[in-house]
């Protein structure tokens, strides 16, 4: 049992890389324990006869291995020697460069290995974009084929649980056609996605809960797993092998960290950065490793919510979230799965609810920006959806859209932009207004391809 392993989307995602003519290393990344490693193993496992697999942060001296001459056969001279057990044979063998941020030179490599093309690499890394900002040496350029992984979204977790695909393309049928989920499966379906919110995505934590049952085991495992991330920025090193951060960058660091959770509960969500001691590149730099290791990510506000978004972003006014729902529940306390499990959070849903359409949204892989005005105009989030501007009510359950409809009945001065209300509802439209249930807000990041067949 402790070493299942939970089918993943990237599982797909790399098998289509493999089977795609002229294709260059794969490069996977995302926050730390996330499944990455395991999932580019089991993925070599099932392709190559031969696997040979470097971790930089475990086995430092493989470094050496790429010190000097970056011609394949070097390589593999030096790989060879440092690891007697390793075997390149030309199209049947696989190199995996885990933790690759430690190794700058082995990045850069990916670019001999693309023009050799005798060999398949997969590269992989939680700190990409931190040490190799730092050591000078080149990107790969044009030479690596991105894959960004994160925790499990509720579509994983009810994988790992034990449903098959055709309860997934059952509901996805049902938000294709807009048609009702049969009540019992819309009961069943809100009462795990409860579950899920409180044992987040971590591949570890879902383990624990799958064996156990138990949120206090889920729990403790979250806990552990938020030591290590606020401990990580004192183990970041530069090529030389010191501190990438002082002690103050790290303390400013982890009070970003603590902010997310702090601002959550405020009536705007808005992240402050002037709480963070410091100048306001110094606070620039604690988000932004936050950012750049994939722990929170952002949501700016725009000065309209037409499109294009990005260029419409503030870049000052913004809302950070935790990279999973785990790590906010688990910050808010323990007491927060029974209230959640139970409804017995009260007046305290809201915030939560936003930052688990938030999770949900940002795991579906949609850009998220808000919509907020000091006149009290505001709008929980705005994407771009089916190529119109869309706005994104969260409810905790059902709820007035005062602002999104003031937004809709002026066209003229917000542009023109459609609805969809996630909360505790069923399946409905109406004009340009959707309605569907948390727990389907996966759904919105599929293929728009199989949705317009509908």
């Amino acid at each position: 049992m402790e070493n299942m392993y939970f089918k993943r989307k990237i599982d797909s995602q790399l098998d289509n890389w493999l089977k795609s003519p002229g294709h260059s290393p794969a490069l996977v990344y995302g926050i730390r324990q996330c499944g990455k490693s395991e999932s580019v193993k089991q993925f070599a496992k099932r392709n190559f006869k031969n696997v040979n697999a470097i971790d930089f942060w475990k086995t430092p001296n493989a470094i050496s291995a790429f010190n000097g001459s970056l011609k394949v056969d070097d390589i593999i001279k030096n790989l060879s020697s440092l690891f007697p057990t390793f075997k390149f044979v030309p199209h049947d063998s696989v190199l995996i460069l885990d933790e690759i941020q430690d190794c700058p030179r082995a990045r850069l490599a990916l670019k001999s290995f693309k023009e050799d093309g005798r060999f398949e690499v997969i590269a992989s890394g939680s700190y990409i974009g931190l040490n190799i900002e730092n050591s000078g040496t080149p990107k790969p350029e044009g030479s690596e084929e991105f894959f960004e992984m994160k925790t499990m979204d509720f579509e994983e977790f009810l994988w790992a649980i034990g449903y098959e695909d055709k309860l997934m393309d059952d509901l996805l049928d049902h938000f294709a056609n807009k048609t009702q989920i049969p009540e019992p499966i819309h009961r069943q379906m809100k009462r795990l996605f409860l579950e899920y919110i409180c044992v987040g995505g971590y591949p570890e934590a879902v383990l624990k809960f799958v064996q156990t049952s138990s949120f206090s085991e889920a729990y403790k495992k979250v806990k552990d797993l938020i030591i290590d991330i606020k401990g990580d920025p004192a183990k970041r090193l530069d090529g030389q092998g010191k501190s990438l951060y002082t002690m103050i960058e790290i303390a400013r660091i982890q009070k970003a960290f603590d902010l997310i959770a702090a601002f959550a509960v405020n009536d705007n969500h808005r992240f402050v950065a002037s709480k963070i001691k410091g100048n306001g590149y110094q606070r620039d730099d604690a988000v932004n490793y936050l950012l750049n290791s994939s722990v929170a990510f952002k949501a700016n506000n725009v000065e309209v919510p037409s499109l294009p978004l990005g260029i419409r972003k503030i870049d000052a006014d913004y809302k950070l979230y935790y990279a999973d729902i785990g790590i906010m529940v688990n910050v808010l306390g323990f007491d927060t799965i029974q209230g959640i499990m139970q409804d017995g959070l009260g007046m305290n849903k809201g915030y939560l609810y936003e930052a688990v359409v938030a999770d949900s949204l940002y795991k579906a892989g949609l850009p998220l920006f808000y919509f907020a005005k000091t006149s009290g105009l505001e709008i929980d989030f705005v994407i771009s959806y089916q190529g119109k501007a869309t706005l994104i009510e969260a409810k905790a359950t059902t709820g007035n859209t005062k602002s999104s409809k003031q937004v809709m009945n002026h066209p003229d001065h917000y542009g023109k932009t459609k609805l969809i209300k996630i909360g505790d509802y069923n399946i409905s439209e109406t004009a340009d207004i959707i309605t569907i249930p948390h727990y389907l807000t996966f759904a919105l990041g599929k293929s728009l391809n199989r949705i317009d067949k509908k």
